[in-house]
């Protein structure tokens, strides 16, 4: 009885994934947009799935001219083609 009501409250709060990004989270990942060749991409306007996503991707050697260069830029375009940039 306790659980389904537990699992129904859960399940109606919002989202910790729904808060908009650390700030100093947003600045890096703009930083390492900038050095790829995205710099018209405003990184505060993305959603918070996909500076996450970029913050994973760009690490490493992934900004490293080479094959990783080229196989990381196709990686960032199809991870800014998940959602559609935020307007507020």
């Amino acid at each position: 009885m306790i659980r389904p009501l537990l699992l129904a409250v859960t399940l109606a709060a919002p989202l910790a994934a729904e808060a908009a990004p650390n700030a100093q989270l947003v600045a890096s990942v703009q930083s390492r947009l900038d050095r790829l060749g995205f710099s018209e991409v405003d990184a505060s306007l993305l959603s918070t799935r996909q500076i996450a996503a970029l913050h994973m991707q760009l690490q490493g050697r992934a900004l490293s001219f080479g094959p990783n260069w080229i196989r990381t830029r196709q990686d960032v375009k199809a991870i800014l083609r998940l959602d559609p940039p935020r307007e507020d």
